[in-house]
């Protein structure tokens, strides 16, 4: 019998090892193929450390579980890294539709800048704000998915203020894509814990803790910069619940396929500001969620969980990146956009995707409803978000203001950035929709006519004491801490001042002709409240600039039911009374300079619109009721006088009738 076994080893070995390249050539690790078979599959597996070691209940120091070796031992690792949730560390992305950046805030600089290296427009690359891999993760690892930037290896002369960071990451370990934080439908995953363990620069353990398979005693970022574990011995504790594990020290996961849509919520929820007191009850689902949907139901993705997003439109698209539509397949998506949802989509191949109704949704029938409202309007204006008000209001969204953490970090909740809402602007495809929009504030250079802000470490730094550096917590509560004109001129000053190692080093260029070109000085400004400061003969001036407009990113989700949408019902006034929010509310001005005052633009300059033609075709509703009476009276007077003619015809046609007879008699 060992005989047998040993000659049939290799052929074994062999057989794994072709059958393991076979499926990497194709992208798919063996847990990444689909049978028909729609039933989960069960996971009753080993799991392993970051060192490919197995991870035993008799363990007396065990390691925590590496995703990256436990998953990617049946699934492809590299091939999940590069879908939608885990590339944003790169700067070769796909940008796709404007989405919810992260945002960089300090209330203390008064600054809060939108970052993401998908090149969307009002956006600035962590690179530009001086954010490393590492201190992005610092910023906002508590909902961030892993990969990527958790991921990248430090330089050896990075250095996170007097610590190397090469030596930093090997105490806190990588930060890896947590499968569990999506796939785990054990109701013990708790994503606070892994923000927890992500906030004391735990990373390596961050999943395993969320999971519910352990916990950890001990903090990476107190322990030395060359500790080192076989000479200090453990400071760092892995405790796992041994009950968790068979007696082949295997352990069962709860991994389905379509991940609950629970696990969606901690990253991207919204919280209304508006809700009556703390009356969080009265808030209704998304009509959607209500039904019995998930979100996975609509946001699919293959392998490469490059996950479809809804925005590619049956008869067009808005996106000329060829690389993105290539990666979404738009015959695919469409059908899991509104339109292709409930009304159909003309260009799929499949028969059912072409006739609408897909996954149950009514198909809309839109009762007098003119067919210039589609061509102008998304879904969305009608039926997403809060319903608009004389003016716009604020939420707080779980990636931007740390939502859901619980214990000790749920102080780290704050206010800022002050998101309003709902703008209805122009979108990329030139139909109005609502949106979510932050106002950009920060310090920052002009050199010709290119605005560049610069990184809130290098702010702290020039004007520490113009600016209440010494405010060891600064008031959070729904406001900016005040910032004059006066301290605006005196930090401009600083900046001017400050002895540039780039930035003035002004360079001299000489063409073969002769001609010099002097490089310009940069010149320090500060954007706020949609306008640029800048010195001019001492005096601080504002301007218009293109750096000072808001970003806006479209609200897609908080679908309301059909009779809850603007117009439902013939109410043409939601949108066209002469005092409709919706074309005439006022969208408010958010700035640290005289916080107190309340600023507001009209909404229609968001959507491109004619203030003045729009109020006169209001104006025209007013009469509308009366015109209906007056156009049935019309009709019915020019059916009496046209029954009367008729009745005169006929008379006569009688009456010669008649002459003709008593003629012939």
């Amino acid at each position: 019998m060992i005989q047998v076994i040993r000659t049939l080893l290799p052929l074994v070995l062999v057989f794994g090892a072709f059958a393991l390249g076979q499926a990497a050539e194709k992208g798919k690790g063996f847990g990444d193929g689909h049978d028909g078979n729609r039933a989960s599959i069960t996971h009753l597996i080993e799991l392993f450390d970051e060192n490919d070691i197995q991870i035993k209940a008799t363990d007396p120091l065990p390691r925590p579980v590496s995703m990256r070796v436990t998953c990617g031992s049946c699934h492809d690792y590299d091939t999940i890294a590069t879908g939608w949730h885990f590339h944003s560390g790169s700067t070769n992305v796909l940008s796709g539709r404007v989405g919810e950046p992260w945002v960089l805030t300090d209330n203390r600089i008064r600054t809060q800048i939108p970052i993401s290296n998908r090149g969307w427009k009002g956006t600035y690359k962590p690179d530009d704000m001086d954010l490393t891999a590492w201190q992005f993760l610092k910023k906002f690892s508590s909902h961030y998915p892993g990969g990527d930037y958790g991921e990248i290896e430090p330089s050896d002369e990075e250095f996170d203020g007097e610590s190397p960071v090469s030596e930093r990451t090997k105490i806190s370990g990588k930060y890896e894509i947590n499968c569990l934080a999506c796939h785990h439908a054990d109701r013990k995953q708790n994503q606070s814990d892994a923000a927890l363990q992500a906030a004391k620069q735990n990373y390596r353990w961050a999943a395993t803790v969320a999971s519910g398979l352990a916990t950890v005693k001990g903090t990476a970022s107190e322990l030395d910069d060359f500790y080192d574990p076989e000479f200090d011995g453990q400071k760092i504790i892995t405790s796992y619940d041994k009950s968790r594990f068979d007696s082949e020290n295997k352990v069962f996961l709860d991994i389905v396929r379509k991940p609950p849509s629970n696990r969606c919520y901690f990253c991207h929820s919204t919280q209304d500001l508006q809700t009556p007191g703390t009356d969080e009850w009265v808030h209704n689902e998304d009509i959607h969620m209500t039904s019995g949907m998930s979100c996975s139901d609509c946001h699919r993705n293959g392998v490469d969980h490059m996950i479809s997003r809804g925005d590619i439109e049956p008869s067009k698209t808005p996106h000329g990146s060829a690389d993105y539509l290539k990666a979404y397949e738009p015959k695919k998506v469409t059908s899991y956009s509104c339109q292709g949802c409930h009304m159909g989509d003309p260009n799929a191949d499949d028969p059912a995707a072409r006739m609408g109704g897909h996954l149950g949704a009514p198909i809309p029938e839109h009762k007098g409803m003119p067919p210039v409202h589609f061509e102008k309007l998304s879904c969305t204006a009608c039926h997403s978000g809060r319903l608009p008000t004389e003016n716009t209001a604020r939420v707080r969204t779980a990636r931007v203001h740390k939502l859901g953490l619980h214990g000790k970090l749920a102080s780290m909740q704050p206010q800022l950035p002050h998101v309003v809402t709902p703008v209805f602007a122009r979108m990329a495809n030139g139909k109005i929709g609502p949106h979510n929009m932050i106002w950009p504030s920060f310090w920052g250079t002009r050199t010709s006519g290119v605005v560049k802000p610069l990184a809130p470490r290098l702010v702290r730094e020039i004007a520490p004491d113009e600016l209440g550096m010494e405010i060891a917590e600064p008031e959070r509560v729904n406001d900016w801490i005040e910032l004059t004109e006066k301290q605006i001129g005196n930090v401009l000053n600083l900046i001017d001042e400050f002895e540039w190692e780039l930035e003035k080093d002004t360079s001299v260029l000489e063409n073969w002709l002769g001609f010099r070109y002097v490089e310009p000085e940069p010149e320090p400004v500060y954007v706020a409240g949609g306008r640029l400061y800048s010195l001019s003969n001492g005096l601080v001036e504002s301007t218009d600039h293109d750096a000072a407009e808001p970003y806006k990113w479209p609200i897609a989700h908080d679908v309301r039911p059909a009779a809850q949408s603007l117009g439902s019902n013939g109410r043409c006034a939601d949108c066209h009374d002469k005092d409709s929010p919706f074309i005439f509310g006022q969208v408010e001005v958010d700035t640290p300079i005289k916080p107190a005052e309340k600023q507001s633009v009209a909404m229609t300059e968001f959507g491109e619109l004619d203030r003045g033609y729009y109020q006169m075709f209001a104006f025209t509703f007013l009469f509308r009721p009366w015109l209906k009476v007056v156009v049935i009276l019309s009709c019915i007077l020019l059916g009496m006088v046209l029954l009367l003619y008729a009745l005169k015809g006929l008379d006569t046609v009688i009456k010669a009738a008649g002459k003709k007879v008593s003629s012939k008699q």
